[in-house]
């Protein structure tokens, strides 16, 4: 069904549920029911049913009158389907952030989509610094331009213009993010921990939350059984500055990303920038071809000593 695309389309399960015959598998006493009447056809039904739990399709009534039809009351695929119209509802819309069904196919617009699902802050501002384009060049030949996406909300710029300018920051990726069935890569400009004598705790406003409290100053009593080795251990990360997607992980492109940032953040212009890029995909898929092609070669050596 995923090679032709249907496996989200209820009519088409339906459609296959319409195949059985009706009135042949439904067990006519209890010693029947007992017996598990028509196994593999039982279970070819359950396992139709379980293929729609995967894809998150929804059954409805002409399903249910479908398998009432073909196996019963009282048969295993009833009872999946009963389980499935009691759970589907319930966790239809218990994820908080959810990830459209048809994802867009511009890639802009699939980058703006994804960035803001990193960022998870209303107030973060997506920029687009490169918009993607198709030229012909002299020799004829079409030249698409790259597209650099960046997002950075106000907090970020607060951090980045606190940072000191000595320290260097980073860019580093790309990292994967997995949409449904598509899979984008992002780079994250960041920068090391500050020391421990480098660093000033701010005090916490109390009047930042208020259902949540950042802090809580509590004079407990310790207990003889109190364990007070207690510890955890804490990675401590650099501050995250800024995101972005581009169609291209090279430097070249993500300088572009690093100049439009400069606008507004005038301390990267006096910031030294390391570029920590990692192997991308293309990289991974072109060092890949070579094998294949020994692999072809054998094949047809073997083929001719044969």
């Amino acid at each position: 069904m995923p090679e032709f695309g249907v496996e989200g389309d209820l009519s088409v399960y339906n459609k296959l549920l319409d195949v059985f015959p009706k009135e042949v598998f439904v067990p006519r006493n209890y010693i029947q029911r007992m017996f598990n009447h028509y196994p593999r056809q039982q279970e070819c039904g359950v396992q139709l049913l379980e293929h729609m739990e995967n894809y998150g399709v929804m059954p409805n009534v002409e399903t249910k009158v479908l398998l009432v039809q073909i196996f019963g009351e009282k048969g295993h695929p009833m009872r999946k389907y009963q389980r499935l119209m009691y759970w589907f509802p319930r966790f239809k819309h218990v994820n908080p952030y959810p990830v459209p069904r048809e994802l867009p196919r511009d890639p802009v617009d699939l980058a703006r989509l994804s960035l803001q699902r990193i960022a998870g802050d209303l107030d973060a501002r997506v920029t687009v610094y490169e918009m993607p384009s198709t030229d012909l060049s002299e020799s004829g030949e079409d030249s698409s331009q790259l597209y650099v996406v960046g997002i950075q909300s106000p907090d970020q710029q607060t951090l980045l213009s606190k940072h000191n300018p000595e320290r260097p920051v980073f860019v580093e990726g790309p990292f994967p993010l997995w949409l449904r069935k598509t899979c984008v890569y992002y780079y994250t400009l960041r920068a090391d921990p500050l020391p421990p004598e480098e660093k000033v705790e701010e005090p916490v406003d109390p009047e930042r939350s208020f259902f949540y409290p950042l802090e809580l100053d509590l004079d407990l009593d310790r207990d003889l059984g109190d364990d007070d080795d207690f510890d955890v251990d804490e990675v401590e990360e650099g501050p995250v500055f800024a995101l972005c997607m581009a169609s291209s992980g090279d430097q070249a492109t993500l300088s572009k990303w690093i100049s439009g940032l400069q606008e507004t953040n005038p301390i990267l212009g006096r910031t030294p920038t390391v570029f920590r890029l990692n192997s991308g995909p293309r990289e991974i898929q072109t060092s890949s071809e070579p094998e294949r092609k020994e692999d072809q070669d054998l094949l047809q050596s073997r083929k001719m000593t044969q």
